[in-house]
């Protein structure tokens, strides 16, 4: 009766509004979107937000080996970006691939790095590199499994300020083939035994780690066809194996994710033919979500109980993202390459990462391939507005209660800047010669550096004066 009522432009202009309507519900907005073109093959693996809102992000470049015009060889690099996509550095880290990375409570950069020798076929160590904000490494530690060849694809940061590092190892009992590995690294430094996760199957790989509400770990990555997870203590012990999914053809995954969504029930994705995305409820009801052949991205469960995920189908339109409810519902989508296209840019896309904001937003980071040359290779990245809020993301660095120690500088020796350890606000910063005499000032906000390179060398006092409270003890320049 409504519409008998209304005349032809009311109608139209109804229909103008409705579209505009759900256009808004079903399309995402692209902030900003950039290439960064490096001096040859690049890829981007990993990404990490610090509480600035500035991002980290790994991966390698590929140089020819000296000598050789067709054998290449991997370096790793980090660049380091501003929440508006300008670069602030960009540093390379030696032979590997930065594959995971992470910012810990104290706002140290966390690298795992699969470093390899010119030869790529020797050395494949695990490398655990420790850096500060501006990128500099003040730590190296190399994990030596026997074989070698263990390679870091998931990291995070427990409540316990724990390092944990999964992904794929040689299998000890035949190194032909892979398992799981679950390494932890404490708050103090100490490497514990690493932990080879295997149901006895000769193709396991963990892609992802999570952190659930006991404090368990939650493993999850593929077991030849089944998806699959290990739950282990907050120490790292006691895993608990668990199958997800299994492909009805018995053909193999070639990854695999499980995850929370919301506080009730878990998600599952991989790559397999098809690919897939599911949901199961607290009484393991299981309700597809996504299933068809293609690439997919992986998938984040948010904390209004929705996935955000990515797929390719390897057809037009090719890179689309969706968010989608634990009933199936699309939220919303976006056509990658048609959105891109609108801003020149035009590429085939390999997204690798994402990293949240407290504003809903999200930067995805990974590959972006163009034109028909092999070396058209460059990182990717761009900024989604209104993607939601992950289970997993915005934590923040742990207040605790300040003292002398907890708050004192490193690296100490140091070469010329420091940084004080543990989060606070603002701090007022004096510097001592042993005699008495003050020789710098300095305000800084936690994760900042302090720069003391105009020192000469010796022994200095400081003074840290945070809310009121000073806090006090020595520096050595070198």
């Amino acid at each position: 009766m409504l519409l008998k009522k209304m005349s032809f432009k009311e109608l139209l202009l109804l229909v103008g509004v409705l579209f505009l309507f759900s256009s808004e519900i079903m399309g995402q907005q692209i902030l900003w979107a950039k290439v960064y073109p490096l001096r040859k093959l690049d890829a981007i693996y990993c990404m990490a937000k610090d509480q600035f809102g500035d991002i980290y992000a790994g991966g390698h470049t590929e140089r020819n080996i000296p000598g050789s015009p067709w054998t290449v060889y991997h370096m790793g690099f980090l660049v380091k970006l501003t929440s508006e996509g300008d670069t602030l550095f960009t540093r390379e880290l030696g032979f590997g691939t930065v594959l995971s990375l992470v910012i810990d409570h104290e706002g140290i950069l966390r690298i795992n790095q699969l470093s390899e020798s010119i030869d790529p076929y020797f050395d494949q160590l695990l490398v655990l590199k420790k850096m500060t904000p501006e990128g500099f490494i003040f730590q190296r530690d190399t994990i030596q499994p026997i074989p070698n060849g263990m390679t870091p694809w998931g990291s995070m940061v427990g409540k316990d300020s724990s390092l944990i590092v999964v992904g794929r190892v040689p299998r000890t009992s035949n190194p032909s083939q892979q398992s799981m590995f679950f390494l932890r690294m404490d708050k103090e430094g100490l490497i514990y035994p690493w932990l080879e996760l295997n149901p006895g199957h000769p193709n396991c790989v963990a892609n992802r780690v999570e952190q659930l509400p006991n404090g368990h770990y939650l493993v999850s990555g593929y077991v030849g066809s089944r998806i699959a997870s290990y739950e282990l203590n907050e120490d790292g012990s006691n895993p608990v194996f668990k199958q997800w999914y299994q492909t009805p053809d018995l053909s193999n995954m070639s990854s695999g994710y499980v995850g929370k969504v919301g506080t009730k029930s878990s998600f599952i994705g991989g790559d397999g033919g098809p690919c897939l995305v599911a949901n199961y409820d607290s009484l393991s009801n299981k309700k597809w979500m996504h299933k068809e052949v293609g690439v997919l991205y992986p998938p984040q469960g948010m904390t209004d109980g929705s996935v955000v995920y990515g797929f390719n189908p390897n057809l037009p339109p090719y890179n689309v993202f969706y968010k989608r409810t634990t009933d199936s519902t699309t939220t919303w989508y976006m056509n990658i390459d048609d959105s891109l296209q609108t801003r020149g840019i035009v590429g085939s896309i390999e997204v690798k990462a994402y990293t949240y904001f407290e504003d809903q937003s999200a930067i995805f980071a990974g590959t972006i391939y163009q034109g028909s040359s092999i070396n058209q290779r460059d990182p990717f990245f761009m900024r989604v507005a209104n993607v939601g809020t992950p289970v997993t993301a915005l934590t923040k660095p742990k207040r605790g209660t300040l003292s002398n120690e907890t708050l004192a500088p490193w690296p100490n020796p140091s070469g010329g800047t420091l940084y004080l350890k543990q989060h606070f606000d603002k701090a007022e910063v004096h510097f001592y010669t042993v005699s008495g005499r003050e020789v710098q000032t300095d305000t800084v906000r936690f994760g900042q550096p302090i720069d003391i390179s105009s020192f000469a060398p010796g022994l200095y006092l400081y003074r840290a004066v945070i809310d009121g409270k000073p806090f006090s003890g020595k520096v050595v320049r070198q």
